[in-house]
Parts: C-alpha cells; structure tokens; sequence
C-alpha cells in the first residue's frame, strides 16, 4: 500500500471512529448519565441551570462558520445565551470562563447579552477557571456573581492595540514597499514604517475610548464606582484571591461550586437538572482547531488586508 492510500485509509478510520464514539457519547448525553456529571438532560426533566462556555480568544467568526457550517466564535456564544434566555426551563446561567479575552466587539456582544439575561431576571454566575483576564473578564463582570479559582488569572482590565515595525529588517533585507492609498491614514499601523505622531494620537483616541467603555461596564455590572476600580485597571493581572480582594469577585470555588451557587440564587433544587451543550468527541477536536486559528485569522485580516489596528481586549503574557 503507497503512502497517499495509508493516509487515506487512516482518515477513514477517524472518521468511523468519530462517528461511533458521538452516537456513545450522544446516547448517554440524553439519557442524563455523561460523563462530565453536567450533560443535557432529557426534554422531560423541570426547571435548571444552562451551561455557556467561554473558551479561548474571544472573536467573531470572521469565516461564517467553522468546519461543517459549526460556528464556535462569539455569534454562536450569543445564540447560545439567546437560545437558554427562550428556554422556560432555564432559570439560571452558568458561563464558564478560560479565555485571554479578545476583540473590542465581539466582547462587547456578549456583555450585552449576558446583561439582557440578567434584565429579564435569570440568575447569571460564571465560574473562572485557568485563565479570564481582559475580555474574559469583561465577560465575567456582565454576571450576577463571579467565582474564581485561588489560581485563577485575571483581571488585565485594559485595552492593546500591537503592531509590529519591520522598517530596520526591511531595510537590511533592501526591501521596499509600493504604496497607493487613498489618504494619508490608509496605511495606518503598517509594518514597514515608523509611525509617526499624529497617528498614534488617532490610535490612542481609540485605545481610551474603548477603555472607559470597559471601566464603564465593569462598573455596571459589579455595582462599583469606577473611581474604585481604577487603581487595578491598569493591566495588571492577579489571582483569583487578589481579585476578590479587589472586589472584582465575589467568591473563590470550584465549578461544583459555582453549579451550587446559580441554584442558590435561582432557588433551585440541589438537584436541579444541569443544560449542558451537546457535543461529541469529533466535534470537539473541531472546535480546538476553529478556536485556535480564529484569533490569528482577525488579526492577519485587518493587517494585511485594510491595515486596521487590532484593538483588543487582551491578557498579552
């Protein structure tokens, strides 16, 4: 057997092996006996708490939709928030967080929503987890109530905006760009010139703007004064601990304990059925790869392509 056959067999067999491994997991899924503990539950069981997960860089799904028409950026996060906000029995919201943050928008878009989920009265708690700093946080903030992890990492309350300057290895490579544009900003941030004054002073307009909008709706959502929560707000990150110190969280726990917490707040049974989203093993290594080129996908879009910053909600380690 050639080489190129060996491939194609060993695809086929993932793909069989996928295939039987979802029809298991999907199986157990609906007969409320997953894995995880916090698998959907038949159609039949009452009132309990949704699961959201927040997973990676937040972005907006500039492709229309991962492999297989599935959508894993912020669009489909909000759908999700949506679809759990139309569900009667959904009388709490568990969003579990492990993100570095992400783009201005798409962040953005998932406060707002988070926060019509609170307006109409269901209970919203996220539970941190690794990592929910920047963006993350700004998520986070949206909730009724934030449990974090002792050595969680967060916070970075801030705004980026990155840009590399090749000008020096540009030159020393004898490199030379051809440049048309139709005015003086076009190029704005491109990586084989210096930037000069005037627009850095457009990019900072930006950079602050989107920062006291952060400030403002951090501010809102955890019912503290922004005079107070500016001395932390400079990107600095902490642990969980220090951030409940800080007041932006209220609780250290695990996810267990956060599951506890919603129906505490919702008044639910300890036993309450727990709506997770369904998704099997093959869809799962999908995700992982539509999550981990989307954040390069944005950045590489408006670089190279309109040569527009890409501000960012962003924990930059």
């Amino acid at each position: 057997m050639d080489k190129n056959r060996k491939i194609v067999v060993s695809i086929l067999i993932l793909l069989v092996l996928s295939s039987v491994l979802a029809i298991i997991d999907i199986s157990l899924t609906m007969q409320g006996s997953g894995r995880d503990g916090y698998r959907l539950r038949s159609p039949e069981t009452g009132p309990g708490v949704g699961i959201v997960r927040v997973y990676g860089p937040i972005a907006i799904d500039t492709a229309g939709g991962g492999p297989f028409g599935v959508s894993y950026g912020s669009d489909a996060i909000v759908q999700r928030l949506d679809d759990l906000a139309r569900d009667p029995r959904i009388k709490a919201v568990l969003v579990r967080i492990n993100s570095p943050g992400g783009t201005v928008a798409a962040t953005q878009e998932i406060y707002d929503k988070i926060m019509r989920l609170r307006k109409d009265n269901i209970v919203v708690v996220a539970s941190m987890g690794e990592l929910a700093a920047s963006g993350g946080y700004y998520v986070a903030s949206a909730c009724n109530y934030i449990m974090a992890n002792h050595g969680t990492i967060t916070g970075s309350i801030g705004v980026i905006a990155v840009s590399p300057n090749l000008k020096g290895l540009f030159e020393k490579l004898g490199i030379r760009m051809n440049v048309i544009k139709s005015g003086r900003y076009k190029d704005l941030l491109a990586s084989y010139r210096d930037l000069g004054a005037e627009e850095r002073e457009l990019i900072q307009e930006i950079i602050d703007s989107s920062y006291k909008k952060f400030l403002a709706d951090v501010s809102l959502g955890r019912n503290i004064p922004m005079p107070e929560i500016e001395p932390v707000a400079d990107g600095r990150v902490m642990s969980g601990e220090t951030a409940m110190k800080h007041r932006l969280v209220d609780e250290l726990g695990s996810f267990e304990s956060a599951l506890a917490k919603a129906r505490a707040l919702a008044k639910l049974p300890d036993d309450s059925p727990v709506y997770d989203e369904v998704t099997n093993p093959f869809e799962r290594v999908l995700m992982s790869l539509q999550g981990a080129k989307s954040g390069v996908d944005i950045r590489l879009d408006r670089q190279t392509l309109y040569n527009l910053p890409a501000v960012e909600y962003r924990y930059q380690p």
